[in-house]
């Protein structure tokens, strides 16, 4: 079974990127070079159109892209690139935001985003600044001990004090991001450094050790970024990737940061000390955007449900992208929504932003079952939050599948036979569009309404109820909400994941006694879907979704209780108080840098799933190929990503990358190749990253760490 890989991994591996060398002007890019050393709530009724997209900061400047650095406290220097729009008078100033993150802007992800949001906010009078994390990219220093570390937040405090008193600068700072850069602007944001006025982020988690990946709602998962980053840190600096030794003792030596997320698989301070979940409420004005198959999406409403009633959010129909190319569509040009934004809070202009409705969400007709969906159907909704019209609805699994709008009697429970090794059509996280369900069904307990008499609408969380028993101390279970079409096809609708040992508290873990009942609750992830008449509405759950849960030791069942205790509620529209949203922008035009292309045309290796029910053998893998020349050098980045597992022997389980980064400056060749494995048995995960590095074929540094970590509740 061959699946088209999902755009999620393409993006983790060539996002966040910018050129080095441009200058810009509606439609001319040329080379540029500068180095220096710096020291130092009324809400609308009714049907809406799209805001008025002119703007006081529509002025066509014409820019450059400079190269600098930024000099920290204790003499470390982080590399910037500035995207500086021309004064259009003597002593012009203008605003600056800025990103920091250890995507290595200068080389691997310089192909990507950077360089379109760059010009398109320089033309109207910005500074846009690009910061690779110290110890990463072009930046001095040692990588630090794991991502948002203190030090990472600490130069991120220093960074917007520096840009405040650049000579250029009003002293007006912000900060944006998508992924890390959104992790990472919220947690500096708590910070409230003087000069940072406002926030703008896309895909941001506010809970690391449930919402990111590493952990999925608090089961144990390995993903493909993890290995991409730890190879990303291990290589040298982007100017002449020299092989120092303060490069091997700063980069190459370094413990992998696989060690460190696999080291603490429980819940606690570790993750809790930069979670905003966990802290007092962000003062500062944020824009946040959201995607219905994004894995961080629950961070918006938690935002929007917080004290901080300067918070603007959209939630749209796509993954982890950017809304106006973000799939599946439909888009809009989120820059010119953005711009209202930082003209409002960086240029002091009243443009009537902060008065418009908070929230804007796409809700989603049915979204047939399909891995290649490009736009679905639906409509822009925006208005008050909390929204009213809500009414819950409760519905009850019950025997010989079905689910009924009351409780049913206690009856028998109903058994569930534990196949580690199904639940592939989910993918790597719940965030990826999805072919037909049917097929992970066939391994989960299955439970479906009656046909639809009148349609069904949802916004919001849905929730699940769950009394269970099982015959071991340690399981895990997957719920899932679905859309049966009249044709016995089967779409996701949204889900989660449970672990049972967090069922009384997740920061003090209790095993499961085996035979013994136990009540699971949980919310499935924020979702919008128009279940239509003769349409089924679906509740399947299940005790593996592989490879997105890793999968638990144990061979055996468990069993679902069904009566009052089990039940799905759904946050129904019982009255629509959202206004229609027209006229969103259209996306624009991207400008990309024009000394650097894609050289290959195998962007990305095809997914292979080979799951056999009668042998119980599960193999999942994904991987990409990617060449591309800048200037005069060349990079070809080859992963490969294999997770495996037996449902006769689900504790012996295993995951595999292996990377290989070759880069060829004129010249010369540097491969870096690394190996990333995860074998479990009954009581530990046994971890293993072997590093290798040549240049010119020649090997020049070698070294292997390994490690047995505890399962505890995994």
């Amino acid at each position: 079974m061959i699946k088209k890989i999902s755009i999620l991994f393409m993006l983790f591996f060539l996002c966040l990127s910018l050129p080095l060398f441009a200058t810009g002007s509606a439609g001319s890019a040329q080379r540029a070079e500068t180095e220096a050393e710096d020291e130092g709530e009324d809400e609308d009724e009714g049907a809406v159109d799209g805001e008025d997209q002119a703007s006081a900061s529509d002025a066509g400047y014409e820019f450059t892209v400079e190269r600098g650095f930024l000099k920290m406290p204790d003499g470390v220097s982080l590399a910037v690139s500035y995207w500086m729009p021309k004064g259009q008078k003597a002593g012009e100033k203008f605003p600056v935001f800025f990103e920091m993150n250890g995507y290595r802007k200068d080389d691997l992800c310089y192909l990507s985003w950077d360089y379109p949001v760059g010009a398109f906010f320089a033309r109207r009078g910005y500074v846009v600044a690009k910061v690779d994390l110290r110890g990463t990219g072009d930046s001095g220093g040692a990588v630090p001990g794991a991502e948002y570390s203190e030090q990472e937040l600490a130069d991120c405090v220093e960074v917007v004090n520096l840009l405040s008193k650049k000579e250029w600068s009003t002293g007006n700072v912000g900060m944006y991001g998508l992924s890390w850069g959104a992790f990472n602007s919220l947690m500096v944001a708590r910070r409230k450094p003087p000069a940072l006025k406002a926030i703008l982020i896309a895909h941001a988690s506010d809970d690391l050790y449930y919402q990111d990946v590493h952990y999925i709602d608090g089961v144990m998962h390995t993903d493909v970024w993890e290995a991409m980053i730890d190879t990303y840190n291990a290589l040298p600096d982007t100017r002449s990737y020299a092989l120092t030794p303060e490069f091997f003792a700063n980069r190459f030596d370094r413990t992998p940061w696989h060690f460190v997320w696999k080291g603490h698989n429980s819940d606690g301070p570790f993750w809790r000390k930069e979670s905003a979940r966990f802290h007092p409420n962000v003062e500062l004005p944020v824009y946040i955007i959201g995607g219905l198959l994004d894995g961080y999406r629950d961070t918006v409403v938690r935002l929007l449900d917080s004290p901080n009633k300067r918070v603007k959010a959209d939630i749209g129909p796509w993954k982890h992208e950017w809304p106006d190319t973000g799939t599946p569509g439909p888009n809009y040009e989120w820059r010119r929504m953005a711009l209202r934004w930082w003209d409002h809070w960086l240029k002091g202009i009243d443009n009537g932003v902060m008065e418009e409705p908070r929230f804007m969400v796409f809700v989603r007709d049915p979204t047939p079952a399909s891995e290649d969906i490009e736009t679905c159907k639906g409509e822009w909704r925006r208005g008050n939050w909390p929204i009213g019209g809500i009414k819950g609805r409760n519905l009850f699994p019950a025997k010989e599948g079905k689910l009924l709008s009351s409780a049913p009697g206690e009856g028998a429970p109903c058994t569930l036979v534990y196949k580690a090794g199904s639940g592939t059509g989910v993918h790597g996280w719940w965030g990826e569009t999805s072919g037909d369900m049917s097929s992970d069904d066939e391994g989960s307990l299955v439970f479906d309404s009656e046909p639809l008499n009148e349609t069904v609408e949802i916004i919001g969380f849905p929730k699940v109820h769950l009394t269970v028993s099982a015959d071991a101390p340690v399981y895990q279970w997957s719920v899932r909400l679905e859309d049966v079409w009249p044709n016995g096809e089967v779409s996701l609708v949204s889900g989660a994941l449970i672990n049972p040992a967090d069922r009384v508290s997740r920061l003090k873990q209790t095993p499961l006694i085996p035979e013994e009942k136990a009540d699971l609750s949980s919310e499935i992830h924020f979702t919008t879907w128009r279940f239509k008449p003769n349409h089924k509405i679906r509740l399947a759950i299940s005790n593996a979704q592989f490879p997105m849960a890793w999968p638990t030791p144990y061979k055996g069942a468990t069993k679902l209780h069904p009566g009052s205790g089990t039940s799905l509620h759904l946050p129904v529209v019982d009255k629509n108080t959202l206004a229609v949203v027209r006229g969103l922008p259209k996306s624009e035009p991207e400008e990309w840098p024009p000394d650097a292309e894609y050289s290959g045309e195998d962007e990305g290796k095809d997914t292979e799933i080979d799951y056999n029910p009668k042998t119980g053998a599960a193999v999942y893998s994904c991987g990409i190929d990617q060449r591309m020349t800048i200037r005069a050098t060349t990079y070809h980045m080859q992963e490969k990503n294999t997770w495996k597992v037996n449902d006769n022997d689900p504790a012996h389980a295993t995951y595999e990358a292996v990377t290989n980064y070759t880069i060829r400056p004129p010249g010369r060749e540097l491969k870096l190749t690394a190996t990333f494995r995860v074998a479990s048995d009954e009581k530990n995960f046994n971890l293993s990253v072997l590093r290798q590095l040549f240049e010119n074929n020649k090997l020049v540094r070698e070294k292997k760490w390994d490690k047995a970590i505890p399962r505890k509740f995994h």
